[in-house]
């Protein structure tokens, strides 16, 4: 099915008057639950770098460890009550998209490298 794929792909970038890119490659989803407070982002590393939203923080420390295109990046914020221990959930839910490529990245560090099994 992908070698189909491919190929009409080709035909098409061969047959078109513009040139054209052809990427090949899947996006996986990851999403991802935060703490309140106690994740590798939410440390003086990244909080003393000014005056960045959890969220910026949090591509920072990606792009720290070598995940260089995050895609359809989002935060979606539920309305739960939790704890406001630092360990306790955010309402926060990180979603987006990655190469196949950065998410074996994603799998060798914390708190991916549990949460991604």
């Amino acid at each position: 099915m992908k070698m189909l794929t491919l190929l009409a792909i080709m035909a098409f970038t061969f047959t078109s008057c513009e040139q054209t890119e052809v990427v090949v490659g899947e996006n996986f989803s990851v999403s991802y639950k935060p703490t309140q407070c106690s994740e590798p982002w939410d440390e003086a590393a990244y909080t003393d770098k000014g005056n960045l939203s959890r969220q910026e923080r949090f591509k920072l420390f990606l792009k720290d460890k070598g995940v260089t295109e995050l895609k359809e990046f989002k935060n979606t914020q539920d309305d739960k009550i939790y704890c406001t221990a630092c360990t306790c959930p955010s309402n926060d839910l990180f979603s987006f998209k990655v190469s196949e490529s950065d998410l074996a990245k994603l799998k060798t560090f914390e708190p991916f490298k549990t949460a991604l099994k």
